[in-house]
């Protein structure tokens, strides 16, 4: 029950240090330096440790973004769909974004004249 090197009075251990061990030592220890969190996890005051889900206005876009596809063709309805709710018209040969989403559309034309759009994130 003696260690050393502890303030004043250094040949005694309090029953505290005794029950909760070297506060250095143990992993769940809390600190009022830390604020009354774990000392183990400095340097992450901020960090999200969760996946963040994104709920955008459009299933599609969700999707990509949710990482459920990495690009999705889209004809026809669906197509025209994606179009109608981020204001965009059809123009075969360009990309546009899809709003403030971090998504992008590239539209086509096949060789019968049929309209298609490959839906993919945007590139940082």
């Amino acid at each position: 029950m003696y260690i050393r090197g502890r303030g004043i009075n250094n040949s005694m251990q309090t029953f505290k240090e005794y029950y909760q061990g070297d506060l250095m030592m143990n992993a769940n220890a809390s600190s009022a330096a830390t604020g009354g969190k774990s000392m183990m996890r400095t340097g992450r005051k901020h960090e999200n440790l969760k996946r963040k889900e994104y709920i955008s206005k459009c299933p599609h876009v969700q999707n990509v973004l949710n990482g459920g596809a990495s690009q999705i063709k889209l004809m026809g309805l669906p197509l025209q769909q994606v179009l109608d709710t981020y204001g965009m018209t059809m123009q075969p040969g360009t990309t546009q974004g899809c709003g403030n989403s971090g998504c992008e559309i590239d539209m086509f034309e096949d060789a019968e004249g049929k309209a298609y759009g490959m839906l993919k994130k945007k590139a940082e």
